[in-house]
C-alpha cells in the first residue's frame, strides 16, 4: 500500500473507532489478525508479502482457534488513530499509554505494539522488530531537496512515480516539485478509488486503467473489496495452478507408460516365436539328444542360425511341447500387451480432455467442485480390483500391503481365498456373505485370475491353492501379503485375465 491510501485509510478508522473500546484482537491464522469494537471489526491480513484490509460482521469472524493477542489493549479506549503524511504507517493510540503502529512496507508490513514508547511485541511474530521513531514528515515537505530523485519517493507506488516521471519531477526546481507533490497529495487524498483488472490481476488505483470493475469513495471499503478479490483470485490461481501441475504430471505418467508399452510390443513382435523354435525341434529331431543344453539349428528360410535352449531332463518331443506352451503364453501376452495399449492410449485421451477443461475453468466455486470431487475419488481407492463372474464379485489385491488390507477389511470368513502356488502374487477373494455354494466354475475363473495376477503368469499352466478365508491368518509380525494357510486345495489353471 501507498501512503496516500494508508493516510485516507487512517482518517476513515479514525472516525469509525475513534472514543471506543477495544473489546478483543485475536488471531486465526499467522498472517491474520483480528480486532472486534462494539459495532466494528477489523481483519487485516497479511498475505503474500502484502496488508490488506476487511472490515467483515462481527457476527461472522471466526469462532474457534482463536488465539488472544496484544492482552493488554483489551479493554482500552482508542484516543486517537494518527496517519502520517508521505509515509507508509499509522498509529492507534489507546488510554493507557500504548501504541499499536502499522507499517505497510510492503513484504516487511507488520504490527507493532509499543508502551510507553518501548517495543513490546508485533504481528505477525516473525516480523523484524522496529523500535518506535516520531520522525515524521511535515505537510509542508520541508524535508524535500534539490537533488531529491523520484526513486527516492519510496512512499509512491509505481503508477504514480511514474505520473511524476511523465510530468518532468526530477528536473524541477525545488519550489516546482514542492508544488507539483503538494498538488498531487490533495488530488489523491480525495479522489475516488477504483478497482481495476489488468491481465488477469486486480489492483486499487486512483485512476481507471484496464478493466474497470468498481468506483468507490470510501477507502475502507474500497480495502474491504479489494482484499475479497485479490486474495480469492490469488487462492484461484494458486488451487488452479496446483492442480494443473498434478494433471500434467499424470499426462506425462501416462505418455511413459505409453512408450514403455509401445516397446514391450515392438519385442514381442520382433523376436523369435516359441513356436518357430519348437518346430525347428520337430524338424531336426534326428540331430538333438537328451542331456544336451542348447542347439544351434538353421532356420526354415536357410539365411539364419537360430540358438534354442534345452533342458538336459527333458527329451526332444518334451523341449518342444515346452516351448508349444511357452509359444501360447507369448501370444496371450501380445494380446494383452496390445489390449493395455489400446487403455493407455484412452487415458491418455480422458486426461488431455480433462486438462482442457480444467483449464477453462474460471470461478473458484467451479474449480473447488472439480478438485474436491477428484480427492473424494481418491479417498475411496480401494486396494483390490473387481471381476464379477455369474453374480460373485472377485475381489483382486494390488500389492502387499494392500492384500492385508483386503484380507483384514475387505473379506469375511465365508468367502473363498486363492492364491497362486509357491509364487509371490496377488490374493484373491470370492465374496460370498450370504454363505452360498460357490461352483468349481467360478473357483476356476478366480483361480485363473490369481495366476494371472502372480510371478507364474507366463506359465502355461499354474498351480493355485484355494481355501475358506476363515482358515487363512496374518501370522504376527509376518512381512505384507505373507500368510499361513490350512485346509487349502490345489487346482491347475491356465492364468487368464
Amino acid at each position: 500500500m501507498h501512503a496516500f491510501l494508508i493516510e485516507r485509510l487512517a482518517n476513515e478508522l479514525h472516525s469509525k473507532i475513534g472514543g471506543k473500546d477495544l473489546e478483543d484482537v485475536f488471531t486465526t491464522s499467522k498472517q491474520e489478525i483480528n480486532f472486534v469494537f462494539d459495532d466494528f471489526a477489523l481483519k487485516i491480513n497479511f498475505f503474500q508479502g502484502l496488508s490488506f484490509f476487511q472490515t467483515p460482521e462481527i457476527i461472522k469472524l471466526q469462532k474457534k482457534n482463536r488465539l488472544p493477542i496484544f492482552k493488554s489493549l483489551v479493554g482500552c479506549k482508542v484516543t486517537e488513530v494518527r496517519a502520517y503524511s508521505f509515509d507508509r504507517s499509522f498509529a492507534i493510540y489507546f488510554n493507557n499509554q500504548e501504541i499499536l503502529r502499522f507499517y505497510g512496507y510492503g513484504k516487511f508490513s507488520q504490527i507493532t505494539h509499543y508502551k510507553v514508547g518501548e517495543w513490546q511485541s508485533n504481528f505477525p511474530i516473525k516480523s523484524k522488530q522496529i523500535n518506535l521513531d516520531n520522525a515524521t514528515k511535515d505537510v509542508n515537505l520541508s524535508w524535500l531537496r534539490d537533488d531529491t530523485h523520484i526513486d527516492d519517493l519510496r512512499f509512491l507506488d509505481f503508477s504514480q512515480r511514474t505520473y511524476l516521471r511523465e510530468n518532468g519531477f526530477s528536473a524541477q526546481s525545488i519550489d516546482q516539485k514542492r508544488k507539483l507533490l503538494t498538488e498531487f497529495y490533495h488530488q489523491l487524498l480525495t479522489n475516488d478509488l477504483f478497482i481495476n483488472k489488468i491481465n488477469s490481476k486486480y489492483e486499487l488505483s486512483f485512476e481507471k486503467r484496464g478493466e474497470t470493475i468498481s468506483k468507490f469513495n470510501s477507502t475502507l471499503y474500497a480495502c474491504d473489496q479489494f482484499a475479497r478479490l485479490y486474495i480469492s483470485h490469488q487462492v484461484f490461481n494458486q488451487t488452479k495452478s496446483t492442480h494443473l501441475n498434478t494433471l500434467n504430471k499424470e499426462y506425462q505418467r501416462l505418455l511413459k507408460r505409453l512408450k514403455s508399452a509401445q516397446v514391450q510390443i515392438k519385442e514381442l513382435s520382433a523376436s523369435k516365436k516359441y513356436q518357430d523354435k519348437a518346430d525347428l525341434i520337430m524338424a531336426n529331431l534326428w540331430q538333438i539328444e537328451k542331456g544336451m543344453s542348447e542347439i544351434n539349428l538353421p532356420a526354415f528360410d536357410c539365411n539364419d542360425h537360430i540358438l534354442i535352449k534345452l533342458k538336459k531332463d527333458l527329451s526332444p518331443q518334451d523341449n518342444a511341447a515346452r516351448l508349444y506352451s511357452k509359444g501360447k503364453n507369448e501370444k496371450i501376452r501380445l494380446k494383452f500387451a496390445m489390449d493395455n495399449l489400446e487403455l493407455i492410449q484412452e487415458e491418455l485421451e480422458n486426461k488431455k480432455k480433462e486438462i482442457e477443461r480444467f483449464e477453462l475453468i474460471d470461478e473458484l466455486k467451479d474449480l473447488r467442485k472439480t478438485t474436491s470431487s477428484k480427492q473424494d475419488k481418491q479417498a475411496l481407492k480401494l486396494p483390490y480390483r473387481v471381476v464379477v463372474y455369474d453374480g460373485f464379485e472377485i475381489r483382486i489385491g494390488k500389492g502387499a500391503r494392500e492384500n492385508d488390507e483386503l484380507l483384514r477389511n475387505y473379506s469375511t470368513k465365508n468367502d473363498k481365498w486363492l492364491h497362486a502356488k509357491d509364487v509371490s502374487g496377488s490374493h484373491v477373494i470370492i465374496r460370498n456373505p450370504g454363505n452360498q455354494v460357490i461352483s468349481d466354475s467360478i473357483i476356476e475363473r478366480a483361480a485363473k485370475l490369481a495366476a494371472y495376477y502372480s510371478k507364474a503368469k507366463s506359465e502355461g499352466l499354474a498351480a493355485v491353492i484355494y481355501c475358506d478365508r476363515k482358515y487363512v491368518r496374518k501370522p504376527k509380525g509376518a512381512h505384507p501379503g505373507m500368510v499361513k494357510v490350512d485346509r487349502e486345495e490345489t487346482i491347475l489353471v491356465e492364468p487368464q485375465l
